[in-house]
């Protein structure tokens, strides 16, 4: 048994990494090029007697003078990096820039030209005839549809490749030109990609927490979830005889099982999503010219689909962004998602609104808008703030050439969904029931043990020392009490809410004091796990200045919705 090692390289958006799921399978792993935040994944496959081992790269666009971190870590793993050979993965429209890259790589190790989307766009010349002319082997695959695998698996297997490719011009028409060009122009894409958007949070909405324009989903699931750990909860606490003990299974360990859980059924939603519009490319072609005036706005062209994501959770939204080519994409989306409110904070602000609008319930709707249109307004401000006080790198826009429109493979659909949840929830599951379970005793104990009711508790005394902290905006401790929960879960907030007695006291506060809790609730804080996401991408020390910052902007945006509120 002997192993060779290859690396696969190319301009982005030509298909590299479904082309990587191809040729590895389910056997994925995931990690940080050392010492930098870009994202790597190693696999490996079996020919014979052969192992192969793969490593997936970032986009090279200019392989001659690199202007990105992510180019410039791809060019230094392909011609520095102990691999046996290089794979170049080319596409019908990033074919030019595939064939410099691929004389650049061949300098250092064999290389082997993969002409992916040849369904597309078929090569004008027999692969033979290309192959002579580059002096390297050529290979026609179809990723998506597993075409020409079989026979990449083979060159690779064998240590197959060519050391001097030449360059070779070889024009080919973009595929789909035609529905591209069209769909890609400023006043069609602005308004796809609105739709998408508002879609995309509808289908989210319905899915998950069961919220439509129309009504209740009935088939939601989170909510039929809930009914069901609940019982489980209540089951417990009835088995039980010891009441401390009873309380630290059903509230603590119970609850950090079904915390996950419920994290679970977010992420995996979002991600099929974050999958499905990575496969077919369509945020890409929307985006494509909008770029120049997306970034002028602060926003990440490239990360719109994970901001879109966010809305259901932002932690697969984070991750989504660890795989963004450019490291300011990636940096500027990953600290930008958390201001976002996720679906479990629409529970929370149809709750404070209902409870606080008894007597208007026609006032519900505008007050849940409110959060949004706040988020929506302050992200602008917030990518100011940061791209001006931490330094993070630069939007690279305009550049990328955009891949076409295709329908994805659910075989690879499938394989990319589980590694993408697999990598999601051991990253932060653990970290997340361990703070469910440090939240417990908070909750349930005192200074003279065990409570019987949480006003008595530790959470209750740390949400009176910070009344005075929220006192402009007119809380009270168990509104404070309630927002620490937010820390851990937001979905903690909303029973800690009811535990507490928060929701009844919403009922005798000022509107202003309402309005501005939805406003601070939208995007005061990450959960710890999104938190953890962040970090993995921006690093630790950024992403808790990012956090501090946050919370500062929510402050204040409370404090002006407080002050600029009719007090009735």
């Amino acid at each position: 048994m002997r192993t060779v090692k290859y690396v696969l390289v190319g301009p982005p958006n030509t298909g590299k990494s479904t082309l990587f799921y191809a040729l590895t399978g389910i056997y994925v792993r995931t990690a940080n090029y050392p010492g930098t935040t870009v994202e790597v994944r190693r696999g490996r496959f079996r020919v014979g007697d052969v192992i192969v081992e793969v490593a997936d790269t970032p986009g090279v666009l200019n392989p001659d003078s690199p202007r990105d971190l992510d180019e410039r870590v791809a060019l230094e793993e392909a011609l520095k990096g102990d691999y046996d050979g290089a794979v170049v993965v080319a596409a019908p429209h990033a074919l030019r820039e595939a064939v410099r890259l691929a004389e650049i790589v061949s300098k250092s190790k064999p290389v082997i030209f993969a002409y992916n989307m040849s369904d597309l766009a078929p090569l004008p010349l027999p692969p033979e005839e290309l192959s002579a002319k580059l002096g390297a082997p050529v290979v026609c695959t179809v990723a998506v549809r597993g075409r020409g695998v079989a026979e990449l698996k083979k060159l690779m297997a064998g240590g197959g490749g060519g050391r001097h490719v030449r360059a070779v011009d070889v024009p080919l028409p973009t595929p789909g030109a035609g529905i591209a060009a069209v769909l890609s122009r400023p006043l069609v894409a602005a308004p796809l990609l609105a739709a998408v958007g508002i879609l995309t949070l509808l289908a989210l909405l319905a899915l998950v927490e069961g919220v439509t324009p129309l009504g209740d989903f009935p088939y939601a699931v989170v909510p039929l979830f809930e009914s069901a750990s609940e019982a489980v909860a209540e089951y417990i606490k009835g088995a039980v005889a010891s009441p401390p003990l009873a309380s630290f299974l059903a509230d603590g360990v119970w609850s950090a099982v079904s915390t996950i859980a419920v994290l679970s059924v977010y992420i995996a939603t979002a991600l099929v999503l974050v999958v499905f519009y990575e496969e077919t490319g369509l945020i890409g072609l929307l985006t494509r010219r909008l770029e120049g005036r997306l970034a002028r706005t602060g926003v990440p062209p490239r990360g719109v689909v994970c901001l879109l994501v966010g809305a259901s959770c932002n932690v697969p939204a984070v991750n989504a962004a660890g795989v963004l080519w450019g490291a300011g994409s990636r940096f500027l989306t990953a600290l930008l998602v958390p201001y976002v409110p996720c679906a479990a904070r629409l529970a929370i602000f149809v709750a404070v609104a209902a409870a606080a609008l008894r007597g208007a319930p026609h006032l519900v709707p505008l007050a849940i808008f409110l959060p949004y249109a706040a988020a929506l307004a302050v992200i602008p401000l917030a990518s100011h703030l940061y791209r001006r006080l931490f330094k993070t790198p630069p939007l690279i826009c305009g550049e990328v050439p955009p891949a076409p429109l295709m329908l994805p493979s659910p075989r690879i659909f499938a394989l990319k969904l589980a590694v993408y949840l697999r990598d999601s929830l051991r990253k932060v599951a653990p970290l997340l029931a361990a703070f469910v379970l440090v939240l417990w005793p908070l909750e349930s104990l005192g200074p003279g043990g065990i409570v019987e009711s949480i006003s008595e508790s530790y959470l209750a005394w740390a949400g009176r020392a910070l009344e005075a902290f929220f006192a402009p905006m007119g809380w009270t401790w168990n509104i404070a009490a309630s927002v620490i929960g937010g820390w851990v879960f937001k979905e903690v907030v909303l029973g800690l809410m009811e535990a507490t007695g928060a929701l009844e006291t919403l009922t005798v506060l000022p509107i202003s004091s309402t309005l501005a809790l939805l406003v601070f609730m939208a995007f005061y804080s990450s959960c710890i796990a999104t938190l953890t996401s962040v970090r993995r991408i921006a690093g630790l020390k950024l992403a808790l200045a990012a956090s501090a910052l946050q919370f500062a902007i929510a402050y204040a945006a409370a404090l002006a919705v407080k002050l600029a509120a009719p007090v009735a």
